[in-house]
């Protein structure tokens, strides 16, 4: 047990002194001294009194009945320095404290040190939080748990159960027994998105920087020159080439009225898949990753689609050479999916969806998934996370809803679309 040494008193109202606490620190030095009689205790006393202030001369002053016993010493000393009375904290303050305590995001999957012993900060952060419930009085209800779980990290709410907590220590509880080494994995993970962002948004700013806005009027003008208006040209036949000539009804060339050349959208050519374009495919894949369905997913994948945009134009067809973003939440690209939805368990033709759902791939979405597939296979098949369409009617028969979810690995997956 250590030796008990009081520090010098004097009484002077110095922040580095506490009346009570000297003489609780006095009465645990006599103690180990083994000194109980009360003249060898007031003896003592003076001894840890500092020279000349104003506890020595207060000492020095004090009647003889104040000394006649330690009791009546103590009487004396209280009367003359008496406990400060702590001003106690209204639940409303303690609720409002437990608002203010905040795990912070750049915390998660560190340490830090709690009653002399190494902990993880979110099991520290529990740990306070259940402390700060039972001063406000609420630690049996369930005020506040929401409000409080809100403010928590993604990451940690991530790996939270979606579970209604029916008092503080149930909630604590969950958050204590996460394991610290998959939060630092999924901390890493978060990092590793943000960094992506970040660039992603970088070169989306030096793209929108070097391309310059064209003038509306100078669009409307180039669209005016590529129509063609002929009204002197005379009606023909409809020739090998497949070129429809409309004229009108009339023969007399007096009254002619003009004539407009529809020329038939150009056939596209097969895909003839090469070794060049195998690798040209595989690496737009790598170069935009697929994003999870999460706050900042869902913000890398506007930010992908945005410089997309800027690099090819909004009505630019998707080919093997641009690729295009992943809807985050869906399936992995070239899993045999459906192309029509993005999950597995059945192919576009048969995809239950309506053509117009919220829920379908965008047709540039679907034109990639469908050329990486043509091209690699479905080499993501056996990996892939199984991803399932779950539709459900409402209330009244048109009313249908649709969400994405993943299944069970052993449910498998069917072909995906053609």
């Amino acid at each position: 047990m250590p030796v008990e040494t009081p520090q010098i008193f004097h009484g002077d109202g110095r922040a580095s002194e506490n009346p009570a606490d000297f003489l609780k620190s006095f009465n645990r030095a006599m103690r180990q001294q083994t000194i109980t009689d009360s003249t060898d205790k007031l003896d003592a006393f003076g001894d840890y009194l500092g020279t000349s202030s104003q506890a020595e001369r207060w000492f020095k002053a004090l009647q003889s009945k104040d000394k006649a016993t330690w009791n009546a010493f103590v009487i004396a000393f209280e009367k003359r320095w008496p406990p400060v009375q702590i001003a106690e904290k209204t639940r409303a303050e303690y609720e409002k404290e437990l608002l203010e305590h905040i795990l912070r995001e750049e915390d998660v999957g560190k340490k830090k040190t709690l009653y002399d012993r190494e902990c993880w900060t979110h099991v520290a952060w529990a740990m306070k939080t259940l402390q700060l419930a039972t001063d406000a009085g609420i630690e049996q209800s369930t005020s506040m748990i929401w409000q409080v779980r809100s403010k928590l990290p993604d990451i940690v709410k991530d790996l939270l159960k979606d579970e209604e907590y029916t008092k503080w220590e149930e909630f604590t509880k969950a958050v204590t027994e996460l394991k610290g080494s998959r939060l630092v994995e999924k901390q890493e993970q978060y990092l590793k998105q943000s960094h992506e962002l970040k660039a992603l948004r970088a070169d989306l700013a030096r793209v929108q920087t070097r391309a310059p806005q064209q003038n509306p009027i100078a669009a409307l003008q180039s669209q005016f020159n590529r129509m063609s208006i002929n009204p002197t040209t005379p009606p023909t036949l409809p020739t090998a080439n497949n070129t429809y000539n409309r004229v009108p009804a009339a023969t007399n060339r007096q009254n002619a009225q003009p004539m407009y050349n529809r020329q038939p959208a150009t056939t596209q050519q097969p895909l003839v898949v090469t070794e060049e374009m195998k690798t040209m495919v595989r690496q737009l894949v790598q170069t935009m990753p697929q994003h999870p369905d999460s706050a900042a997913g869902k913000a890398a994948y506007r930010a992908q689609l945005a410089q997309w945009n800027a690099r090819w134009g909004e009505n630019a067809r998707v080919t093997q050479e641009t690729g295009y973003p992943l809807k985050p939440g869906t399936a992995a690209i070239a899993s045999s999916e459906c192309f029509a939805c993005g999950t597995h368990g059945h192919n576009g033709r048969d995809c239950p969806l309506p053509p117009n759902h919220e829920e379908r791939l965008t047709r540039k979405e679907a034109a990639w998934r469908a050329i990486v597939s043509k091209t690699l296979g479905a080499y993501n098949r056996a990996t892939a996370t199984p991803i399932s369409l779950v539709m459900s009617n409402g209330y009244e028969e048109t009313q249908l809803e649709a969400w994405i979810e993943e299944i069970p690995e052993q449910q498998g997956k069917a072909d995906g679309s053609t």
